[in-house]
């Protein structure tokens, strides 16, 4: 499981039968530097963000835990044309780094 922050949604007049009634959502991956709030930014500067499938609602700037690949076609009962799922939703996020 990876974290990223919800940035925004994405709304498609037609759709693959297979995703109906999900929603998508676009999602920046956390870097380290705003797990430990030294970077504030909403976005990642060092990765790429992604179209997430989410069933639980996520919103604007909540973070949220995702997997891709395999993973992310396991809650659908046939193969369903996807590369991340949301997994959940972060409620409180605390980063203990071992370096001092």
């Amino acid at each position: 499981m990876k974290l990223a922050r919800v940035i925004g949604r994405i709304t498609l007049s037609k759709k693959d039968e297979a995703l109906a009634g999900i929603r998508l959502i676009i999602a920046s991956p956390l870097d380290k530097s705003q797990m430990t709030e030294e970077n504030s930014s909403q976005l990642s500067a060092n990765k790429s963000n992604l179209i997430v499938c989410d069933c639980f609602g996520a919103a604007m700037g909540d973070i949220i835990g995702y997997v891709e690949g395999a993973e992310a076609t396991a809650p659908f009962d046939s193969p369903t044309p996807v590369d991340a799922y949301n997994v959940g939703l972060v409620e409180n996020l605390r980063y203990i780094s071992d370096a001092k």
